[in-house]
């Protein structure tokens, strides 16, 4: 009885040991045909996997990826804050910002639930994202991220966008409103604060032309950009949108609106009337790269 089980046992483990090398023989010709497949791009091999871990996608995880005809580009998901190194994580003044960035650990961060940064110029919201390896989105940029966020015109609720006091703080804390997000996941992108994007006019003038006067938006370029205007007459096909603009120095640009400025808001809104070094309490930013 006893030989007769050492017996069964032997023959369990031979055929076990044969499984076992059959089933890695097919492991390594799996891997090796999967590396034929991708000779010219090994990481995204099983192998290369395993080699060189997951790989990363076109974008870090705080920022969203934007398709476009250059190739695409990377957005902050969130209206940037001082990171957690910096010496005022709460910014109420512009001397405030000038230290933060006088602090050679203090760089902005796009992160959920904080408060957004601002007291800051459109100079040095440029500087502030340098610091973190990024940059300033342009005009263009900054409306194709927005494309998607739902630009209501009345009955705001606390999960919308911030355009009419409808979050528990004013400015929000960002990512507040959970259906204030673009198709491509960039939160915020109206209203809340407005956002400094890059590029100024001067004397009404962009790129050697000439901009409309202030007044409700009834038509724009594809880059967003208004190119008429009603002074009387909001247009829905425009979301009810206001262009606001002073045609006279230079003027930086900031776009989306902020807290309390209802349909005035929105992805076409713009806010050319301040000049670059002006800080107020309603203008904040996110970078791009």
């Amino acid at each position: 009885m006893i030989i007769a089980e050492e017996k069964m046992k032997k023959i369990f483990l031979k055929i076990l040991k044969y499984l076992s090398i059959g089933t890695a023989a097919i492991i390594l010709v799996s891997v090796g045909i999967d590396a034929a497949d991708n000779y010219d791009n090994i990481p995204e091999s099983i192998l290369g996997k395993v080699i060189f871990g997951k790989p990363e996608g076109p974008c870090p995880e705080e920022m969203a990826f934007i398709p476009s005809e250059n190739g695409g580009f990377c957005i902050d998901k969130y209206e940037n804050s001082p990171n957690e190194k910096c010496q005022n994580k709460v910014v109420t003044n512009q001397s405030e910002t000038r230290s933060n960035l006088d602090y050679a650990d203090c760089f902005p961060v796009s992160v959920k639930n904080a408060e957004p940064w601002r007291f800051i110029s459109q100079t040095q919201a440029i500087a502030a994202c340098a610091k973190a390896g990024k940059r300033l989105p342009t005009s263009e940029e900054w409306f194709v991220a927005s494309q998607g966020s739902p630009d209501k015109n009345t009955d705001w609720d606390s999960d919308d966008c911030q355009v009419d006091n409808n979050w528990p703080n004013q400015p929000g804390l960002t990512g507040t409103g959970e259906k204030c997000v673009s198709a491509f996941g960039a939160f915020d992108m109206i209203g809340n604060v407005w956002e400094w994007v890059k590029g100024e006019i001067n004397n009404g003038m962009l790129d050697g032309r000439a901009l409309p006067e202030s007044g409700y938006i009834i038509s724009a370029d594809s880059s967003g950009l208004p190119t008429e205007i009603n002074k009387e007459k909001a247009d829905e096909n425009y979301n009810e949108d206001f262009f606001w603009i002073k045609n006279n120095e230079v003027r930086g640009m900031a776009r989306g609106g902020y807290w309390e400025n209802k349909s005035d808001a929105g992805l076409y809104s713009m806010y050319l009337v301040s000049p670059p070094s002006f800080a107020g309490t309603g203008v904040g930013f996110r970078c791009a790269k």
